[in-house]
């Protein structure tokens, strides 16, 4: 251990309480604190016992004039009796306990250096932990208690709407409604689960179905949350439609999630003002959305326009950009991949299952960056089981009934099922 190589080294030690033997004269060059890592303190609390007490000795003895060196984060931060540090090395990653609400370094921690661990790269991946957030079923639960979800689409292609909508079934949302223009309504084969809204559009979505999709958001009980883009088309008028939508649910604080064609709606190179949601575009439609800036960049900008405080805290808004690897970027430096899954779920619709299924996860209550994770997590391990039973053969279709039981493994519901 390191006490004995120390010795082998003829360095002198001293070990608390016997610090009376410690030699030389001056200051130390260095004093390295590994008293506290990741249990920073607390406004108003104090250090106890020897941690108080090595703490105390330090500012008395002649270590007070060095400088400090401290492990992960210093000891006591955020309490009166912090071990103010010239420097941090942080493990891996920053802890949020660094900075203020603001972003801003704490004095007490010095000029921060991240020290990269030895972990695999899917340490960082979504996964079946994530499912440790969902919503447990109350025993005393009712209709609707578990989430309303309104689907926004359709058009062109009436198949995006009804996927979505069954992806956010099989999460465990309780009622899915869609409004899509008569015509595509027409043209769907309709899922018993699923409900149709009415809209006055009869080929696409235009500014004339606007009152009626927000009556049915914002009267009655409402709807939790709302996707739009699944099938929607790229026509103008529709466009323009989904723009007025976004004011008016950022005005309800209805959380969004915009998908597809719908993404053309949203302001070049910026997040929405005041919008809590996802936006979950593929590799061109976030390069058509923010150019050449990064995700990161954007949030940041964000926090600052909107007057984000406890940025470190702010789970309201996502990016996943989607494809052959999910990556996921969220305030407060919140970074992660979702891979795995099955090459054959590059199959058309998929995009759909996974829109869906993220807000299905928000509409029962779940914050944007939990049913990010989640909504990834799952529909990648679905559709690896899927196509353990349908092959080269498998569509997007046979995902869902996947999704829930994945979901039933990681929550341990099958366990309960077979109790």
């Amino acid at each position: 251990g390191y006490r004995e190589r120390c010795s082998a080294g003829d360095i002198p030690l001293s070990i608390w309480p016997e610090v009376h033997s410690t030699i030389g004269t001056g200051h130390p060059a260095l004093v390295i604190d590994c008293l506290v890592g990741a249990g920073p303190g607390h406004a108003g609390v104090s250090l106890r016992g020897d941690v108080a007490n090595v703490r105390n000795w330090l500012s008395e003895s002649r270590g007070r004039d060095s400088p400090v060196l401290a492990c992960d984060m210093p000891t006591g931060l955020g309490g009166p009796d912090v071990i103010k540090a010239s420097a941090t090395v942080t493990y891996h990653a920053e802890k949020w306990a660094l900075r203020d609400a603001d972003g801003q370094v704490h004095s007490d921690v010095g000029e921060i250096h991240t020290a990269n661990l030895p972990w695999s790269a899917r340490v960082e991946d979504c996964g079946p932990g994530d499912a440790r957030r969902h919503p447990p079923i109350r025993a005393d639960a009712r209709k609707g208690d578990r989430g309303r979800l309104l689907i926004v689409g359709g058009g062109p292609y009436h198949g995006a709407p009804i996927l979505a909508g069954l992806a956010a079934e099989r999460s465990g949302c309780d009622l899915i409604h869609l409004a899509m223009p008569s015509d595509a309504v027409e043209r769907a084969e309709w899922p018993l689960s699923l409900i149709p809204e009415s809209i006055p559009d009869s080929t696409h979505l235009t500014t004339h179905s606007v009152d009626s999709i927000l009556n049915r958001v914002l009267t009655g009980r409402g709807c939790q949350a709302v996707l739009i883009g699944p099938g929607l088309g790229r026509e103008d008028a529709s466009i323009s439609a989904v723009c007025e939508l976004i004011e008016k649910f950022v005005q309800a604080n209805i959380p969004l999630i915009i998908d597809a064609d719908a993404i053309r709606a949203l302001p070049s190179h910026a997040w929405p003002i005041g919008m809590v949601g996802v936006v979950t575009p593929h590799a061109d439609e976030m390069a058509h959305w923010l150019g050449a800036s990064d995700p990161p960049e954007i949030l940041e900008i964000r926090a600052r326009r909107d007057g984000i405080s406890r940025v470190v805290e702010d789970e309201s808004c996502v990016i996943v950009r989607t494809g052959a690897e999910d990556a996921l970027w969220a305030p407060g430096g919140r970074h992660c991949f979702a891979t795995g899954g099955h090459a054959r779920m590059s199959v058309g619709g998929t995009g759909d299952l996974l829109s869906g299924c993220i807000a299905g996860l928000i509409a029962q209550g779940m914050t944007p960056w939990a049913a990010s994770r989640l909504g990834c997590a799952l529909l990648r391990t679905a559709g690896a089981s899927a196509a353990l039973e349908y092959g080269p053969g498998l569509s997007a279709s046979d995902v869902p009934s996947h999704i829930a039981r994945t979901l039933a493994q990681w929550t341990g519901q099958d366990a309960d099922r077979d109790a």
